[in-house]
């Protein structure tokens, strides 16, 4: 049995249990005495949830605790009581009177009459107590592991939660719904008013990554974490004792683990070893097969099994309760044992259609032939069930068993393409690419040209995916086929590497319209829509772009069914129709996760409709979909496109330790041009956000000097430029020199003026962009992204253009916008930019009270210089510019240097707007 009063150290995903806690006290506290029932299996984390609830409560609440012992009902009647009393007792310090039948268990109290009243007096003494104490302070009254509770526990317990009336009492129990015995007393406490049911969970797999990332103190591989949660179930303890072992279970765990297997009767102990086999889920047909008998023999032994709590039904046939225990007991096996028991498995599945768990249990028996073929009728199961993956998987069993004597009608160079295919549809991009570098390892390019040429397709297509690179597969592969210019092969091999230029529109033009008239020419259908795409999304011609879809949908080719939407997306957004771009994106997605995409063509559509959600003001939607799609386990580059749009909207919303944390998985993730949208203007966003737009304005010319900004779609350029208009005017406000802010702002100009104008979103960037520059056009700005409806960057401008009227001193015009903007905000809960409105709209302070000296240092407070400096400056000492400071926080009505300095900049009094994006 494992331990339950194990508690981790670390507490993760728990929030909404410890809401219902506090919820459950609120009402206990407002309305009368509650009861808060938590269930969940043993490691759970039920004793780390109430010792949380405790550490949060404070001192405000009185926290009791008591549990009961395994094998409760041979120890000390109502133990976990004795504990809880004997805490309150302490608490309330009485006299012996009132307590006579208490004092059987607490000597201290004095003397006991054993003739009066007995039990019922004894409980009754019970409730007074527990009452007295709540009346001066709320009392949580805890109780676990009711599971191994007496008789008499229970029998305490239950008069407890029929007789409490004293508001401010929680009974809070803990219990293995499993494990218990007594039904009739969890219906009773369920059923009592102000009850609060709750049933641990086990994390999901972005859990266990928290908790290990918690327990390593560093973010655990995507690999860890997927082994660590498979092996654990999601059982924090279970993850806690395997986030540093290896592949075997640890000693200590084993033991406890093995506990129970081991007190097992033999017939019931060689059939656990038997279902442990099996790998996971058995059915009871192979079960009985493989263990040689059937009836009410086998079926006692499997009852037993099941309560135990060892096994437990799983549809029509039976599962371990724990991975870690099926683990446990295979581990426990001798390997003759495992390889014979694994004969058998081998043999009972030998005519069936089961072929994955035939290769599975023929390779661990010995028999190489059998498993191969297997593997490969698992392969293609797998792939006509979109299962990718498994695919991979069965195929790599393939290649490790090869055999040219089997007689699957392939030859090695075949299975490789297959599983370099099959990783590119999985997301195992890094699998793929080794996959397609053996394959191509075995062909003669000069007598197999075609063949050469499919392996660096499908290479460059998963490089182009694993970190951008893969042109020079394509270009390599097109090289070969030059004997065949008109080919469907060379014509596909056109528009692949078309897709891949872009957005360098200039070098992928000809050659998708190269594609195209080959896909005309030939009929051949998949090159059609690669053309039809590429110069659709050039031209903007949306009929060319549905022709597309319906070829696809004729054609029935998935990967092109999620290509399409991805290029209607975009294509939305540059007209500055995030709506549509979000449904087209969102299409994609459904599509992908239906047809076992989700982690590979689904996440990168899932970058399409996040940003479109952000765009369109739909940030909940966002998050929750960034969220989502981040637990897919995507591959690198999609992860880290998603983990900077999750950090960009972070930022928006004022939590920087969320967007600093994406900030650094950005910069040390590949430069890839696709990023540079959200990339760049996350890093420079950041540094000003955190105080630093020195700091920015460095990153910022990073970002100019990347080669790749000029040559991504202008908008995603533009959106970049504007960032760094904006630190230039924090910049300036913060003192920097008025030279060096132009200078870089002349710089951001001459950017903008090589790039073309690419639609309304695109147009609306630019104007931003130029009103930042000159401070000037600002209703222009308001109005472009009024009519896109965008209303993040519209309240943006309205805040800007509301501090320019002010600056020119255009009272009128300032209210109206601010008021806008400050609706806008609220309902997007962008925090800062909230609190920037909000302080530019306060009232004007009183100028006239601030003194000649005292306005000259709050210039320097302006400019950012500490008392020390500000003294150094103006020849006084330290301790009087903290007298000028604190005078003239005061009246300013400012709570901060910070917010001083925003009001001097506001009216005028030093430099300009310290105003942030």
């Amino acid at each position: 049995m494992v331990a339950e009063r194990v508690v981790s150290p670390v507490f993760v995903g728990r929030g909404e249990e410890l809401a219902a806690l506090a919820a459950a006290l609120d009402q206990a506290v407002a309305e009368g005495p509650a009861v808060a029932l938590v269930a969940g299996e043993a490691g759970i984390g039920k004793s780390r949830l109430l010792a949380e609830f405790a550490r949060s409560l404070g001192p405000r609440v009185r926290v009791v605790e008591g549990a009961c012992a395994e094998l409760g009902s041979d120890g000390l009647p109502y133990a976990p009581f004795v504990t809880v009393l004997r805490r309150l007792i302490r608490v309330e310090g009485v006299l012996p009177g009132p307590y006579r039948q208490l004092a059987r268990w607490f000597p201290e109290l004095g003397g006991t009459d054993e003739a009066e009243g007995g039990k019922h007096r004894l409980y009754e003494e019970v409730l007074t107590l527990v009452e007295r104490v709540a009346a001066d302070q709320p009392v949580v009254v805890a109780i676990e592991d009711l599971h191994w509770a007496d008789a008499a526990t229970r029998e305490l317990l239950g008069f407890l939660a029929r007789n409490l009336t004293q508001p401010g009492v929680l009974l809070l129990i803990t219990y293995r719904p499993h494990e218990t015995g007594d039904g009739l007393l969890l219906s009773e406490l369920a059923r009592r008013p102000r009850a609060t049911m709750l049933r641990l969970d086990r994390l999901d797999r972005q859990g266990v990554g928290r908790q290990l990332a918690a327990i390593l103190d560093a973010e655990p591989d995507a690999a860890a974490v997927l082994r660590v949660h498979e092996r654990s179930d999601g059982n924090p303890l279970f993850v806690e004792a395997l986030a540093r072992a290896g592949e075997r279970t640890p000693d200590s765990l084993r033991d406890l683990l093995l506990h129970g297997p081991r007190s097992l009767p033999g017939p019931a102990r060689e059939l656990l070893r038997l279902a442990s086999v099996a790998g996971g889920r058995v059915a009871h047909r192979l079960l009985a097969k493989v263990a040689g008998q059937d009836g009410a023999d086998l079926d006692a032994l499997l009852r037993e099994l099941v309560d135990r709590s060892l096994l437990v039904t799983a549809g029509d046939g039976y599962d371990f309760r724990h991975a870690l225990i099926r683990h446990a007991v295979y581990e426990d096996l001798l390997p003759g044992e495992r390889a014979r028991l694994h004969a058998r498995y081998a043999e009972a599945l030998r005519d069936g259609d089961a072929h994955a768990q035939l290769a599975a249990h023929a390779y661990a028996a010995g028999q190489r032939g059998p498993a191969l073929t297997a593997a490969y009728l698992a392969a293609a199961q797998a792939r006509r069930s979109y299962a990718y993956e498994e695919q991979v998987r069965m195929l790599d069993q393939v290649l490790e068993l090869w055999d040219p004597r089997a007689g699957l009608g392939v030859d090695r160079v075949d299975v490789l393409t297959e599983a370099a295919e099959a990783a590119m549809l999985s997301g195992d991009y890094a699998c793929g690419v080794d996959h397609a570098t053996a394959g191509l390892a075995e062909v003669d390019e000069r007598r197999e040209p075609e063949r050469a040429a499919q392996l660096l397709e499908h290479r460059g297509r998963l490089r182009h995916r694993l970190d951008g690179t893969g042109v020079s597969d394509w270009e390599h592969a097109l090289g070969l086929l030059a004997a065949a210019p008109g080919s469907v092969q060379r014509g596909r091999l056109l528009g692949v590497l078309a897709m891949g230029l872009l957005p360098e529109v200039d070098r992928a033009r000809d050659l998708f319209v190269e594609a195209l008239a080959v896909g005309r020419r030939t009929g051949d259908a998949t090159v059609t829509i690669r053309g039809l795409l590429g110069v659709g999304s050039m031209t903007a011609d949306l009929a060319m772009l549905a022709e597309a879809r319906t070829l696809a949908e004729r054609l029935d080719s998935h990967d092109l069914l999620m290509t399409v939407p991805m290029y209607e997306a975009t294509l939305h957004t540059k007209a500055g129709d995030q709506r549509r771009a979000v449904e087209a994106a969102r299409g994609g997605i459904r599509h992908a996760r239906r047809y076992g995409l989700g982690r590979s063509r689904g996440a990168e559509l899932a970058r399409h409709a996040a940003r479109g959600l952000i765009l369109a003001g739909r940030w909940d939607e966002a998050a929750a979909l960034l969220e989502e799609s981040l637990q897919q386990d995507p591959p690198p580059l999609s992860r880290l496109a998603l983990r900077v749009l999750a950090g960009y909207l972070a930022l928006l919303r004022g939590d920087l330790a969320a967007a600093a944390d994406a900030a650094d998985a950005a910069a040390a993730g590949h430069a890839a041009s696709g990023d540079l949208f959200s990339r760049h203007q996350l890093l420079c966003l950041l540094a000003v956000a955190q105080g630093d737009p020195e700091r920015a304005d460095l990153l910022l010319e990073r970002a100019l000097a990347d080669p790749a900004l000029t040559r991504i779609y202008s908008s995603d350029a533009r959106s970049v430029l504007v960032a760094g208009a904006l630190v230039q005017r924090v910049r300036l406000a913060r003192g920097a020199p008025r030279e060096r802010v132009a200078a870089r702002q002349a710089e951001l100009a001459a950017v903008d003026a090589t790039l073309g104008v690419d639609g309304p979103f695109d147009r609306a960037w630019q104007i931003m962009l130029r009103a930042l520059v000159e401070d000037a056009g600002w209703d222009e700005v308001a109005a472009a992204w009024r009519d896109l409806g965008q209303p993040y960057e519209l309240a943006l401008s309205l805040f800007h253009g509301a501090r320019a009227a002010l600056a020119a001193g255009d009272r009128p015009g300032v209210t109206g916008r601010l008021g806008e903007a400050a609706r806008l905000a609220d309902e997007l809960g962008a925090a800062p930019l909230a609190r920037e409105i909000a302080l530019l709209g306060r009232p004007r302070p009183a100028q006239d009270g601030l003194t000649e000296r005292e306005r000259d240092v709050l210039v320097l407070i302006a400019d950012g210089l500490s008392n020390r400096q500000i003294a150094a400056r103006l020849h006084i000492s330290p301790s009087t510019a903290g007298v000028h400071v604190s005078h003239i926080l005061a009246k300013l009505g400012a709570a901060t240097r910070t917010e001083a300095a925003a009001i001097a900049f506001r009216e005028g009094l030093a430099g300009s707007s310290t105003t942030r994006p």
